[in-house]
């Protein structure tokens, strides 16, 4: 266990879930992940693209939701089934970008190519779907994140016309904010999207280098990070979450391009307090599974120097802060697993007795 502490938090990494896989106990380009009742967790896969051979047609390898539980300690996972599938029929996704549940547990799936939501109930059945646009106005759109607070608003980024809309989860229309431009309030490809307990609203805004901050009905209220290379900055977030303290965690895809990608830490005040980089030492119970039954893994794996950058955040896309459980989960897309590290109560310095 890698204990990480700084400005009076402790984090801790506890382990890592998944393995690459088409189908079953594995991911395939996690995006997103949303958390539900009972430890349950759901991935959205995009999966690999590719042409069949048969029909000429392209096709989403892997590409699905996966259901799972993950309990408080490493190796307590557990493959619940998956559901959904690439295509355009009912319950389908053509690139699956953003999941969030709501307080029935209802499942909800954007797809970034069809700008449509999907609706499910929690094991997986098709319920509904609805246009994810204010109108059709023949402008280029693309459907990123979803978010769901407390009282069932439902919001989405688009990433190409740099908006944010917020629906009723039933699909009605309720308004939108933003536009192209590095102003507050405008965008430029925005992706994650989240909420915090007194409802105000958190973006990802990708190509401006930031996150920043709004009230429900889209206030402008603060920007977290800045684009560059040095402490705090951002390169490409596509993730954003928020704990009960108002502590935001920023997916940073290409870390400054440098790095394969950190998670950046910020106070509710936009103070910098530390980046994790990916901690998974140990390989995950699924993962550890394939390497056990296939000889020839464990022998390629002794042949390399050393196995440290497979620790680390590969593109790191998506996020979730657990708060019954203290626990951040990071989708780590390239190495198709998700990493998991606990926030501790705050580190406090023992004072001695004078």
């Amino acid at each position: 266990m890698l204990t990480q502490v700084a400005a009076g938090r402790t984090y801790d990494y506890s382990h890592s879930v998944g393995r690459g896989a088409q189908s079953g106990m594995g991911f395939n380009q996690p995006v997103s992940v949303a958390l539900g009742q009972d430890d349950r967790m759901y991935v959205v896969n995009r999966g690999s693209e590719s042409i069949s051979n048969v029909a000429w047609n392209r096709t989403g390898i892997g590409a699905r939701v996966s259901r799972i539980t993950v309990g408080p300690t490493p190796g307590d996972e557990e493959f619940l089934g998956e559901f959904s599938k690439y295509g355009n029929n009912d319950g389908e996704f053509i690139w699956g970008s953003g999941v969030a549940v709501d307080r029935r547990e209802n499942v909800y799936v954007s797809d970034e190519w069809l700008n449509q939501i999907s609706v499910f109930d929690k094991d997986g059945h098709f319920q509904k779907k609805w246009g994810a646009l204010e109108k059709e106005d023949g402008q280029p759109h693309g459907v990123s994140s979803i978010a769901i607070d407390a009282q069932d608003n439902l919001y989405l980024t688009d990433g190409r016309s740099h908006e944010v809309r917020k629906f009723t989860t039933a699909g009605q229309f309720l308004a939108s904010w933003g536009s192209l431009g590095t102003e507050n309030g405008q965008f430029n490809a925005p992706w994650g999207i989240t909420t915090d307990q007194q409802g105000c609203v958190y973006v990802a805004d990708h190509r401006n280098d930031r996150v920043q901050k709004f009230t429900a009905d889209g206030q402008w209220l603060a920007q977290f990070g800045q684009p560059g290379t040095g402490r705090g900055c951002l390169q490409s977030p596509t993730g954003v979450a928020v704990d009960p303290e108002g502590d935001v965690y920023v997916c940073d895809w290409s870390d400054n391009g440098v790095q394969p990608g950190k998670v950046h830490v910020f106070d509710k005040n936009g103070k910098f307090i530390i980046s994790l980089s990916g901690d998974a030492q140990q390989l995950s119970r699924w993962a550890q599974m394939t390497v056990d039954a296939n000889a020839d893994y464990m022998k390629r794996r002794r042949e390399v120097a050393t196995t440290e950058p497979e620790w680390r955040f590969a593109v790191p896309t998506g996020l979730a802060y657990d708060a019954e459980k203290g626990r951040l989960i990071v989708v780590d897309n390239q190495r198709s697993r998700l990493q998991i590290y606990r926030k501790l109560q705050k580190y406090m310095v023992p004072q001695m007795n004078l």
